[in-house]
């Protein structure tokens, strides 16, 4: 059988995108980039149909983040409640940074001084303000999705938890479970204005239900503690709304390195099956969690599979500029279709994570990603 295809999200902004992205103080491009935007959107969706030209495309494809620096770098522009010139820097655990250092000591010191770990300060209670921009974003997706003949097209919008990794909550919330909760109730409201636009879906993006560990961020709580929160925040905020439209990604870190401080997966699985959403976009092709596979199985035999939850396995690698042939592709689609309990009728192929997650902060080269795509709807087509 053909298994469906997606990534995760991100893919690489044009130079001139890139370049005014650089100078905005939002982290996303006004009205007046609108034209441009939509233009590098068409063109990210054409790569995901025909990557490096190939017959075989993407069924599942995403608008791409195009006029934003980064899934949740243009936060602040969408609620009030941040301080427009006060930055503070997000906090990670020193074993975090010492396993990068050891690791990828050029990645670590870029780090240090990128502007992802500076973002700004949270001086009042979050109120979510943006969705007049969603909406927009939503209808520039769903015309894209008709004039380029795709078969599904999703918008990534962040989790309440991955918002709490990225902007520390100062003296505003009491705790961190307050500043969870709270969040949920606002950022429900991007997710209903974005699927207020037939014809787009949803994907909210969840490291938090996994790199949060690998960061070792200061919640105050232990992340195994708190984990089941997180989901439940992420419910909380979709109630009411079609779960046939929605996904979630989870992932560890979208960084070179040992990985090292990745939670165990059979306790991030526990929680992540009680998502309320159709599919679960995972990480499950680098060489630290390729093994993830019979660690479902196992959990699966003894505890079941949602029999409406679909897993977009993370066949593609973004971290690693080796292009994984079809047959590996295959292979690895067929490591999660074999387990009784899932299927294949209940497996898409899917990367580990975007291709450019931040402005500016990639792991392959463009041209690189281009091939990747191609084995993964090559390889996702093979019978094996």
């Amino acid at each position: 059988m053909a298994y469906k295809t997606t990534m995760t999200g991100s893919f690489f902004r044009p130079k001139d995108i890139e370049e005014a992205l650089m100078k905005s103080e939002t982290g996303e491009l006004g009205h007046e980039y609108h034209s441009r935007v939509l233009e590098a959107e068409r063109k990210a969706v054409r790569d995901q149909l025909h990557p490096d030209s190939s017959k075989y495309g993407l069924n599942w494809v995403s608008n791409a983040e195009q006029g934003k620096s980064g899934y949740t770098t243009y936060i602040p522009n969408r609620f009030d409640g941040f301080s427009r010139t006060e930055r503070v820097l997000n906090q990670f655990s020193p074993e975090f940074f010492n396993e990068l250092v050891e690791a990828n000591p050029h990645m670590a010191s870029s780090l240090m001084e990128a502007s992802i770990l500076k973002l700004n300060k949270i001086e009042s209670p979050l109120i979510y303000k943006g969705e007049k921009l969603a909406r927009e974003e939503a209808s520039d997706a769903a015309l894209i999705k008709k004039e380029e003949g795709a078969e599904r097209i999703f918008i990534p919008s962040p989790s309440p938890g991955v918002i709490t990794v990225f902007y520390p909550p100062g003296k505003v919330y009491k705790d961190h479970l307050d500043y969870l909760y709270s969040l949920s109730k606002e950022i429900s409201k991007e997710y209903r204005a974005i699927l207020s636009v037939d014809g787009v879906d949803l994907q909210i993006d969840a490291p938090d239900l996994a790199m949060a560990k690998s960061l070792g961020v200061m919640w105050g709580m232990d992340f195994f503690d708190v984990l089941d929160d997180h989901v439940k925040a992420i419910n909380d905020a979709i109630k009411g709304l079609d779960p046939r439209r929605i996904r979630v990604h989870y992932c560890y870190g979208n960084y070179s390195s040992s990985h090292m401080t990745d939670p165990e997966y059979e306790r991030v699985l526990e929680s992540i099956v009680n998502l309320k959403v159709s599919t679960l976009v995972g990480e499950m092709a680098n060489a630290r969690h390729a093994g993830d596979p019979l660690i479902l199985g196992r959990y699966t035999r003894e505890h079941g599979w949602p029999g409406s939850l679909t897993f977009a396995v993370g066949v593609i690698d973004v971290k690693s500029p080796f292009v994984e042939t079809p047959e590996t592709v295959a292979l690895k689609l067929k490591n999660v279709a074999d387990i009784d309990e899932i299927g294949p009728e209940r497996v898409m192929g899917g990367t580990d994570c975007g291709f450019q997650t931040f402005l500016g902060f990639e792991n392959v080269p463009y041209t690189i990603a281009l091939k990747k795509l191609k084995s993964l709807a090559e390889g996702a087509r093979l019978e094996v």
